[in-house]
């Protein structure tokens, strides 16, 4: 038997759309920034547009995720890709009519946010749906590497579609590249969902179990804390990406593009690395071990000013990041209870989304009061510390069960 989930005909096709479609939204994502900038040459402006992006999935991931365990997985994604569509294809006219304002610009962003916050726990929990258990992990690999491929790839095609066609049409190639997301969920054969939330029961309540239900468990409550934690000592530092290239290794555009890839392909091997894991126990330790791994090499990024051996430690350091956060994405699938799926990864993503934008900030402030490796080394003795003692606790948590 296959341990690979691209091997199972059902999620083979669900993973075919759902990488077309994640590569249209980098697409859109880096369109609304480039028009951002576009119309106000403001650094700020494109800062609040960005955060109309993402912070509905921060704030309101939990909602997402409780609507997720509420309402059909199908029919929910159905939603999200038809409104994704329609908001793409309205800005795409709003902008080919030279009508755009900033202010519409960032209403849109907004509203394609909340789609992308609700997207998140809904993709996740539709593994359930798709494979059986024991391809969990390796169907959570297999999502987290079309991810990286389009964030990867996503920017350099939105560069190349508003050079020579227009941003306008830019959008108006994600509504296009949504229609196979949603071919997929028309043809997929599901599995039956084994449990839902109560029908008589209001979603916030559903969002207070949930909480109550992550908060409680002996094991989850602590991998959030490590997805949390490794966001913002480690992913942290590596948003400063710009600075270092230039503050570091005295480099360019050019130089901090080929950084860039590099954390991309580091991130991308991780996730291929996770698609042959099935044994949670092996997941339990992987985990912290990544973030462990991240610590060292961010003392390494601290004491190095050296191009060629910063673009090492960079790619590595992009690729343990992704997985610890893919591990413990993968442990959550086979740890959370069917009827909890969907909230605990909407917290999952709260954590680790909003962990690395916060991180981002922290590490930034930290960088300007003293120097970027000063902010390494701290940051790596920091969670080193850490991470060691919460693998010793969810070690400890999983023999207490």
């Amino acid at each position: 038997m296959s341990t690979s989930a691209l091997s199972n005909r059902n999620f083979a096709i669900y993973f075919t759309g759902t990488l077309i479609v994640l590569h249209g939204l980098w697409i859109y994502r880096l369109t609304i920034s480039w028009l951002a900038w576009e119309l106000t040459n403001s650094v700020f402006m494109v800062g609040v547009v960005s955060f109309c992006q993402f912070s509905p999935g921060i704030i309101l991931g939990p909602v997402f995720g409780a609507a997720a365990d509420r309402y059909d997985l199908v029919k929910m994604a159905m939603f999200i890709h038809c409104g994704m569509m329609a908001i793409s294809l309205t800005l795409a006219a709003i902008t080919g009519l030279d009508s755009l304002t900033i202010e519409v610009l960032a209403s849109f962003a907004l509203l394609q946010g909340m789609m992308g916050g609700a997207y998140t726990p809904t993709r996740l929990s539709l593994i359930t749906q798709l494979v059986p258990r024991d391809l969990f992990a390796s169907a959570t690999g297999y999502l987290a590497i079309a991810f990286n491929l389009s964030r990867f790839a996503g920017p350099g095609l939105a560069g190349l579609i508003i050079t020579l066609l227009g941003a306008a049409w830019a959008f108006s190639f994600f509504a296009l590249l949504v229609v196979p997301a949603v071919i997929s969920l028309l043809i997929v054969e599901l599995l039956p969902r084994t449990s839902h939330a109560r029908e008589d029961s209001h979603i916030f309540t559903d969002l207070k179990d949930g909480l109550k239900y992550a908060l409680h468990h002996p094991v989850i409550r602590w991998l959030l804390v490590l997805v949390g934690t490794n966001g913002i000592l480690a992913r942290g530092v590596l948003e400063l990406l710009p600075a270092i290239t230039e503050i570091m290794f005295g480099g360019g555009s050019a130089e901090f593009a080929i950084l860039t890839s590099a954390a991309g392909g580091g991130a991308i091997i991780a996730s291929f690395a996770i698609t042959r894991t099935q044994d949670p126990n092996l997941l339990l330790r992987l985990a912290p071990f990544a973030a462990l791994c991240s610590s060292a090499l961010l003392f390494l990024l601290g004491m190095n000013n050296i191009y060629w051996v910063g673009l090492i430690i960079i790619a590595g350091l992009g690729g343990f990041c992704t997985l610890c956060g893919i591990s413990v994405q993968a442990l959550l699938q086979l740890e959370v209870e069917d009827e909890f799926r969907g909230r605990v990864l909407g917290l999952w993503g709260v954590f680790a989304i909003g962990a690395t934008a916060t991180g981002g900030f922290l590490m930034g402030g930290v960088a300007r009061a003293t120097s970027i490796s000063a902010t390494a080394i701290s940051a790596s003795i920091l969670l080193s510390i850490l991470a060691f003692l919460l693998g010793v606790t969810l070690s400890r948590g999983n023999k207490a069960r």
